[in-house]
């Protein structure tokens, strides 16, 4: 039997809107110093695959990257940096500026068989129905879920003209909330369920897995939920049909998930950076409208990140972590060519 697992990752919508020590908002020296970071990236003239730390030298917001890779895997799973001035830099130097914060946070890896691993969260018409369908790369409204990473950090450059309002909520205190109203659905929950890779596997991996949506590793929690992958083991790879208490397990997730009792919602503004420790924490966002203008739509800036600080893994999360040590360089949809992307195309 699962019981409740404790802790402050067990937190709801109504609580974090109330909460400090989440949200910090860049000052104008923050501000020079990743500017100045930049500057030096920039005369030295280094391509981004070779960008290191110190090609983007940081000094005091290296302290406040590192707190905030630190409170992401001790607190709530959920951090956000609030107020770089975007406005004031094209979308090339800002991709830059991105992958230079980032190498100070953890190590990249792949989103996508493309090999993106700085993708591009916009609109470019694809249906996440299909059988290789990713919701980063769509307008439809995205139902809660992780990403397969340690870390998944989004970076706002422009918002919609209507919509994308994002959500957030704890997995573990879904978890616990079921523990303590349908012990018998949580059982089926620590059970495997069938995932499609979605087109991402490569030659010689089967296009589905097995893997359960809750585990525990020496001690430590672990949640990977992405709803419509399981549906698209059935529709694609002919997987067996879910039991009625899997898809009951699943409705109840949704469900809890969606109410004001849990989730957190907030409409992101150009310069938030926000970091999703993905063992602990669902995301979501609702449809958007774009604008027509091309120069005006909706873009963000995504990086998964393998992080020095990650838990250990539960051992039904090899299929897609492959090491789950605590600190690998871990996770990801590994690209299909030897050359990384820095953009998805």
């Amino acid at each position: 039997m699962h019981d409740v697992i404790e802790g402050l990752a067990d937190w709801r919508g109504p609580d974090l809107a109330r909460a400090d020590g989440w949200v910090y908002r860049l000052g104008p020296g923050d501000v020079e110093e990743v500017e100045a970071g930049l500057a030096v990236a920039n005369r030295r003239g280094c391509a981004l695959t070779d960008m290191t730390v110190e090609d983007f030298p940081l000094s005091g917001f290296a302290d406040r990257l590192a707190m905030a890779r630190d409170s992401i895997e001790t607190r709530y799973g959920i951090f956000l940096f609030r107020g770089f001035p975007v406005s004031g830099y094209d979308d090339e130097a800002l991709r830059r500026l991105y992958w230079g914060l980032g190498r100070h946070f953890g190590t990249a890896v792949s989103q996508s068989k493309r090999g993106d691993i700085l993708g591009d969260v916009r609109d470019i018409g694809t249906d996440i129905t299909g059988r290789e369908g990713r919701g980063y790369t769509s307008r439809a409204e995205l139902e809660y879920h992780t990403d397969s990473t340690d870390v998944s950090a989004l970076f706002v450059l422009k918002t919609a003209k209507t919509g994308g309002l994002s959500r957030f909520v704890s997995s573990l205190a879904i978890h616990n909330e079921i523990a303590r109203t349908r012990p018998d659905l949580l059982e089926v929950l620590y059970q495997p369920y069938i995932w499609s890779r979605q087109g991402q596997e490569r030659a010689g991996e089967k296009p589905w897995y097995e893997q359960p949506i809750y585990g525990v590793e020496q001690g430590h929690f672990a949640s990977r939920y992405i709803r419509t992958h399981i549906l698209s083991a059935q529709k694609h790879h002919g997987a067996p049909p879910m039991t009625d208490a899997q898809r009951e397990a699943l409705q109840l997730i949704d469900r809890l998930a969606d109410d004001p009792a849990f989730k957190f919602e907030m409409m992101m503004e150009p310069g938030d950076m926000v970091f999703l420790n993905s063992h602990i924490t669902y995301h979501a966002r609702t449809e958007f409208e774009d604008h027509t203008e091309p120069e005006k739509k909706r873009h963000l800036l995504r990086l998964w990140l393998s992080v020095p600080n990650s838990r250990p893994l539960p051992e039904g999360w090899s299929a897609i972590f492959k090491d789950r040590s605590p600190g690998a360089v871990r996770g990801g949809f590994p690209g299909h060519s030897e050359n990384p992307a820095f953009a998805t195309a």
